[in-house]
């Protein structure tokens, strides 16, 4: 039997491995929309569905993920995901069909909200001495993910289609999988609280309203279904505000709700920049996707590179003030690409700020909410943290998509999405200020 030092070791690469394979999927998907739209001969505001239906999944299912783990076990369902993963993402290029392939993307968001919704606190459980530096290595080990997203991405897509992407992550995931499978034990003990299903359901459903119907907003079908969605979800918040039925009342203390408000509006304001971008290099300026890969980079290297540096920072500075400064860059970055996108160098520029300034955000924000909830409650804190990122990620795709099904050309579409994302990004460092002065 292996020492617990390694045991733990081991599960840190496993869970990193993991970590890498949700945001490197969703950021090579956004890059591949243009050739899964020729491939499937639909529009490409259509395509955005492959992305979207993904973030669904895994922003309705993420907190009944949690729940379930802090009542079960995490790392049983950490595996249980990757199992999930590992089948869909091999199953993926073999369809032919545009709706199941829809319907094996939320199936495969399942198994990614199962992995995400406990890695942070599968981390937080057997490395408490060393909470700040571990989130940020996963944190570095997502951005890895995001970062060879785009350059690997490209090049799997313009030499072995797009296809190929899902074998790679499939592959990925089985390694993760065989790592942490021998050390699992699935013996049925030492349950924590039973999760309230009634609320968690509700939840999913809420969830689920609110991201298609801001979708197609734009229809009175759409604008009912979104506010029916957000009536449930606030009225299920408020549930959980008075009783603590699934969720700990220090996620509501006013600190750590902030800081979780503030996730929500940091992803909203900044996933669909890729799927943004992507499509204006590539259908406006002419470049291949391994040219857009790169390009994106600007964004993504910084994110990789000064995560772990986030993380370790915490020990020293106070985390509310890095991820205000964090959301405050993002503001600025997203603010200024919507002068100057038309130029290349200065667009790079802005990516750079926009990266820097996530690096600074998500890191220490994830550690703020950690470090102050119980420990028997990480993984419902750390659910209802993937709940806010997968909810902005799917309601920032949201928001493109109905601009660029309403608005034509593309580039009109383009332009007011980056006027939306840069209010909401301001309203996000609003937030995180709010944050930093109510702990």
């Amino acid at each position: 039997m292996l020492a617990p030092s390694r045991r733990k070791n081991l599960f840190l690469l496993a869970l990193a491995s993991a970590s890498f394979l949700t945001p490197f999927i969703a950021i090579a998907v956004n890059i591949a929309l243009p050739s899964m739209a020729t491939a499937f001969n639909i529009d490409v505001a259509i395509a955005n569905w492959v992305a979207n239906s993904f973030l669904i999944s895994m922003a309705s299912t993420i907190l009944l993920v949690g729940a379930v783990a802090d009542w079960i076990g995490k790392e049983l369902i950490f595996i249980s995901g990757s199992m999930v993963f590992v089948i869909t993402s091999f199953l993926i290029p073999y369809t032919n069909n545009f709706s199941f392939l829809i319907f094996l993307r939320c199936i495969q968001g399942l198994g990614a909200a199962m992995i995400s919704g406990t890695a942070v606190a599968i981390l937080t459980s057997i490395f408490p001495e060393k909470a700040g530096l571990v989130i940020g290595l996963n944190t570095a080990a997502v951005y890895t993910g995001t970062t060879l997203g785009p350059i690997l991405g490209g090049f799997l897509i313009d030499h072995a289609g797009w296809p190929s992407l899902f074998m790679f992550v499939g592959s990925v995931a089985l390694v993760s999988f065989a790592l942490t499978l021998p050390f699992v034990e699935f013996a049925k003990k030492d349950f924590g609280r039973k999760p309230y299903f009634q609320t968690l359901s509700i939840f999913s459903v809420s969830i689920a309203l609110v991201i298609i119907g801001s979708t197609y907003v734009n229809s009175l079908y759409g604008i009912l279904e979104l506010s029916l969605g957000l009536i449930m979800l606030t009225s299920t918040l408020y549930i959980e505000f008075k009783r603590s039925l699934n969720l700990v009342k220090e996620i509501f203390e006013r600190g750590i709700f902030l800081a979780y408000m503030t996730t929500l509006l940091s992803y909203t304001s900044t996933y669909a920049l890729s799927i943004l971008f992507s499509n204006f290099l590539q259908i406006e300026g002419g470049f291949r996707a391994r040219e857009v890969g790169l390009i994106l980079l600007a964004q993504l290297l910084p994110q990789m590179l000064l995560s772990p540096i986030a993380g370790y920072l915490t020990k020293k500075i106070d985390p509310n003030l890095l991820a205000a400064i964090g959301m405050i860059l993002i503001a600025l970055g997203i603010g200024s690409s919507t002068i100057i996108y038309k130029f290349l160098s200065l667009l790079v520029v802005s990516l750079i700020l926009i990266g820097i300034g996530f690096a600074l955000f998500a890191s220490p924000n994830t550690t703020r909410i950690m470090l102050g909830v119980p420990k028997q409650a990480f993984a419902s804190a750390a659910s209802f943290l993937g709940l806010m990122r997968f909810l902005g990620q799917s309601l920032s795709t949201s928001i493109l998509t109905v601009l660029m099904l309403t608005l034509k050309p593309f580039i009109y579409s383009m332009e007011i999405a980056l006027i939306i994302y840069t209010f909401t990004a301001t309203c996000g460092a609003a937030a995180a200020m709010l944050s930093k002065y109510s702990s």
